[in-house]
């Protein structure tokens, strides 16, 4: 065929849909098309932070957490690509006994999940992981040291690189202004129009707009994040992402300084860098006076997606041949592969052994979170 008439044409070069596109061919899928927007990984995925995290607080979200964090762990050795797992560890922290409390039951779901290493850390014991951190007013936190991050660019990259060796084309620096039905399939409106037999939305932000003249309204949103990159800091320490759940106080280690932050999914627009970098130095004043010390070398704002409704994904097929895998709340360096290969064995037809399909129904009901343990201030 040519480029303009295809068999699978995946909409959004990010994470889910470069790996989406490997997983389908490997498959033995031909003829796929990957139409990218502007280049690849330059959304949601290019402005993550690339962590990788098992602590989350539904079997479902544990789940794919898990594959995410083995597809990390061992990407190098699978695609022969350079994208280091800096194996620095999650640490999660609350002053107030609830949350602490509920940390504690999602850290029983993941147990039982088979996550390996939760640790629930009490205030006093947590300057042993953590020598840097003030314990005032603290609770306690929540430690997985297997947990890491990763630079999800390298990732799209090296993804890129296998799925071309099996076939895949990719079209970048072209929007695709919407789908609409045609004989045998669906065509995209773009610069030159692209007929399919059929057609994945992974668009993240985008995914809305395309997605509702068809009648379907995802609960996908931005949320700006808003990062500032520090001169050198406790380069002699172990520096794990760590998150406040309280203040949104959030730094992860980036060479020998750091990356830091203020996680919040209410933040009005008018929200910028300077805001949270005040923000972020009161809040350091009283959990980590040593970051009050540093400097910005630099900064950069991103949005990631956040999805309403029970922080589940939407995957599956909405018309005959018209699918979406979109909405992953921010999350989806770290589930991105793991959703993108339990969508391809959905699209050939294999059954899962653990997840149902029809929790990510993209027709569903979801309207009651159920999974809270979102990185962000409660």
């Amino acid at each position: 065929m040519s480029q303009n008439s295809v068999g699978t044409v995946i909409i959004g070069g990010g994470i889910g849909g470069v790996a989406l596109a490997y997983y389908l061919a490997e498959l033995g899928e031909a003829d796929i098309l990957v139409v990218e927007g502007r280049e690849l990984a330059s959304g949601c995925t290019g402005g993550s932070l690339g962590g990788v995290r098992q602590q989350f607080s539904t079997p479902y979200e544990v789940e794919l957490a898990l594959r995410g964090r083995t597809f990390w762990q061992t990407f190098e050795q699978t695609f022969d690509y350079s994208c280091t797992y800096y194996q620095d560890g999650y640490l999660m922290l609350t002053g107030r006994e609830e949350i602490f409390e509920n940390l504690g039951r999602a850290a029983d779901v993941q147990r039982a999940g088979g996550a390996p290493n939760v640790e629930m850390v009490a205030a006093a014991d947590l300057t042993d992981i953590v020598p840097w951190l003030s314990t005032q007013g603290l609770v306690g936190g929540c430690w997985t040291p297997e947990d890491g991050r990763v630079n999800p660019t390298d990732g799209v990259y090296g993804l890129a690189a296998a799925a071309r060796k099996l076939g895949v084309r990719f079209l970048q620096h072209t929007r695709v202004e919407k789908i609409e039905k045609s004989k045998g399939g669906w065509t995209l409106q773009t610069p030159e129009p692209v007929t399919a037999r059929r057609v994945i939305v992974a668009g993240g932000l985008g995914s809305p707009d395309l997605m509702r003249p068809f009648g379907l309204d995802l609960p996908i949103t931005p949320m700006m994040v808003h990062y500032g990159f520090t001169t050198p800091v406790i380069s002699d320490q172990r520096l794990p992402m760590t998150i406040d759940l309280d203040t949104g106080f959030c730094v992860e280690r980036e060479q020998d300084a750091a990356v830091v932050t203020i996680l919040d999914s209410s933040l009005p627009d008018t929200y910028g860098v300077e805001d949270m970098l005040l923000e972020f130095a009161e809040a350091a004043a009283v959990r980590a006076p040593v970051f009050t010390e540093v400097g910005i070398r630099s900064t950069i704002s991103a949005a990631a997606d956040a999805t309403g409704g029970d922080g589940h994904p939407f995957i599956g097929e909405f018309e005959p041949g018209l699918w979406t895998m979109t909405g992953f709340d921010g999350h989806g360096t770290m589930q991105g592969p793991a959703i993108a290969k339990f969508t391809a064995n959905l699209i050939a037809g294999i059954a899962d052994p653990f997840l149902d399909p029809a929790v990510f129904d993209p027709r569903r009901e979801a309207t009651a979170t159920q999974e809270w343990l979102r990185a962000a201030r409660r």
